[in-house]
């Protein structure tokens, strides 16, 4: 049996010489090589998969097959196995003196951690103008892969609502956390936090920043004071982490979360309240119904005086209300300069 089989492989051997060497003389001495050959050329750049929430997670590349004889030839093609996975053309025919290409693509899980390969490539010859060529004539070329990595953040907080009285403080926990697929810086701010400081609040973060392994987490505590003069207010205030690793990739990635804030000012005594906030006609308005008090006190003590002087019998006939009226009437027209109707 094993002579059959060593019968067999000369006996292809013996005719794939023949095929060769009865090749026109004219065809062998031609541009081409008579011998079968085969040239693979891979581009050396890396090829780089992305593997984020949106990518394709797919990286390709197209090699070159030359056969520089005067046969036509069938290419076996071969790729080295990763751990992850490959498609290819398993064989490719290329003319006498002439070129082709094929394409190999390699996939990979999304999320997948990131990873650097070599993937070797191999072209052999295996027949020549259609009978098996059993000399081999193999060529190689490889191709570096790389996972790339990528940075997603996330913020985990309950909604909540604060509520606060002037000069108070509390605390509100949230936590941010790594779902990129290698070690990333993440980082938390405050949405206009310039502007609700101006309002009476002020912010202290435990930590605004943290580096952090792949599905790791930090608790963040956020002091939150009002101040004693702050006034009535309700605000719903976002939070957002950012990855400094997407950043630096060129495709920032912010997730944001929020919580209701409320302050409850200082109550006021009417009594207490500052002559800086009286409107200005309330003070004039003041002024003039002093001064008729007064002028009307006046007017009753001289009133008084005279009828004193002029005995008992005159001051019987004296009629107090008259008097007064007459000398004192509120709807006279010398007040009009004071334009009380134009309060």
């Amino acid at each position: 049996m094993a002579y059959g089989r060593a019968a067999l492989f000369f006996s292809a051997s013996l005719f794939s010489m023949l095929i060769i060497f009865s090749m026109p003389a004219a065809a062998q001495i031609g541009g081409g090589s008579p011998n079968p050959d085969i040239n693979l050329d891979c581009p050396g750049s890396n090829v780089e998969i992305e593997v984020g929430p949106g990518d394709a997670r797919i990286g390709t590349v197209i090699c070159t097959l030359e056969n520089p004889s005067i046969h036509n030839e069938n290419i076996n093609i071969s790729v080295g196995e990763l751990d992850i996975e490959v498609s290819y053309p398993g064989s490719v025919s290329v003319g006498a003196g002439e070129e082709t290409t094929f394409t190999i693509s390699w996939s990979a899980e999304i999320y997948a951690s990131v990873a650097t390969y070599n993937a070797d490539i191999e072209a052999t010859v295996t027949s020549v103008n259609g009978v098996p060529y059993a000399f081999g004539n193999t060529k190689s070329d490889s191709v570096k892969i790389e996972i790339m990595p990528f940075g997603r953040p996330w913020i985990d907080m309950e909604g909540q609502e604060l509520t606060l009285n002037y000069g108070e403080t509390t605390t509100l926990n949230f936590s941010m956390k790594n779902t990129g697929n290698t070690q990333d810086t993440l980082s938390v701010t405050l949405e206009n936090q310039s502007g609700l400081e101006e309002f009476g609040f002020t912010f202290d973060f435990s930590q605004t920043s943290a580096s952090l392994e792949v599905n790791k987490s930090k608790e963040i505590i956020l002091t939150i004071t009002a101040s004693k003069e702050i006034l009535d207010g309700s605000f719903v205030v976002l939070l957002h982490v950012s990855s400094a690793l997407a950043d630096d990739s060129g495709d920032p990635w912010v997730v944001e979360d929020n919580f209701r804030l409320q302050s409850l000012a200082k109550e006021e005594s009417f009594l207490t309240t500052s002559v800086d906030n009286v409107p200005a006609w309330a003070v004039t308005t003041a002024m003039v119904l002093v001064g008729l008090a007064g002028v009307g006190i006046v007017v009753v003590v001289v009133k008084l005086m005279m009828s004193s002087r002029g005995g008992g019998a005159a001051s019987d006939d004296y009629d107090f209300d008259d008097d007064f009226d007459d000398d004192f009437d509120l709807d006279d027209e010398e007040f009009d300069d004071f334009a009380l109707d134009d309060l």
